[in-house]
């Protein structure tokens, strides 16, 4: 079983259950932070906390969620671009 397909199938944390709609989402976002996780060399654990934290606060702020995996991976890069 991948990374992926592990973290999918694993329950949820506290912080995830108020950023994912639903599963599907859920597992939208994990394909994309892994995604990250591959061009950057970096750890899935480590991009996915920074990724889920700016997640949640785009959230708040979006009025159409089908932009938010683009708005948050790019605000993930250039974090990590300015480290």
């Amino acid at each position: 079983m991948n990374t992926i397909e592990h973290l999918v199938n694993e329950p949820a944390s506290n912080v995830a259950d108020v950023i994912y709609t639903d599963v599907h989402d859920r597992e939208k976002h994990l394909n994309v932070i892994q995604s990250i996780a591959d061009e950057l060399h970096r750890p899935m654990h480590e991009i996915a906390g920074m990724y889920e934290q700016i997640l949640k606060d785009l959230r708040t702020q979006a009025s159409i969620d089908d932009y938010l995996p683009v708005l948050v991976s790019k605000r993930v890069k250039e974090a990590y671009r300015h480290h």
